[in-house]
């Protein structure tokens, strides 16, 4: 009797171990998270602008200069301007323009090009005409809002993405 005890407390013992190996072995399957990395700030590059976004030359004033005279910096990129047309060509437009994207302000004649994507619309944006359709209806003397294509900044000519008749 006491043979038959001392084995089934041996096979108890066995079952008990084969248990705790199996749950030992399903804990070390269990993939450990990674640390948590901190992320790092990115550093600011200042690279000069280039293509589209690069600005003209016309107008520009040397810092001393502006400094002497108050004038206020221009933003390094402009995409709007206003201007009063003064001949309507093929495919473009020849304004006398405000001197807004100008750092000196001056007015300029500024040659503006159309392209297929042109939008030309009224100052309400009702009625809207597309690429060069809209030269058509432009007449000099009219006064416009224009959008460039790219920064027009120091530009006298540029590509229009859309021009609005102001009157």
């Amino acid at each position: 009797m006491l043979q038959k005890l001392m084995k089934k407390q041996a096979n108890v013992l066995i079952v008990i171990i084969i248990i705790i190996g199996i749950i030992v072995f399903w804990l070390s399957l269990k993939k450990p998270t990674p640390p948590t990395r901190v992320k790092e700030k990115p550093t600011q590059k200042i690279e000069e602008i280039s293509g589209p976004l690069k600005s003209g030359e016309v107008g520009e004033i040397p810092e001393e200069e502006a400094k002497e005279k108050n004038i206020s910096p221009l933003p390094p990129t402009i995409f709007n301007t206003s201007g009063i047309i003064q001949e309507i060509k093929e495919d473009r437009l020849i304004i006398k323009g405000d001197g807004s994207n100008f750092e000196d302000r001056e007015p300029r004649e500024l040659n503006l090009i159309f392209n297929d994507s042109t939008i030309t619309s009224d100052s309400n944006r009702k009625i809207t005409y597309q690429g060069l359709e809209g030269l058509k209806y432009l007449k000099p003397g009219m006064k416009v809002s224009i959008e460039g294509t790219e920064n027009i900044r120091g530009k006298i000519e540029f590509k229009v993405s859309s021009i609005s008749i102001l009157y």
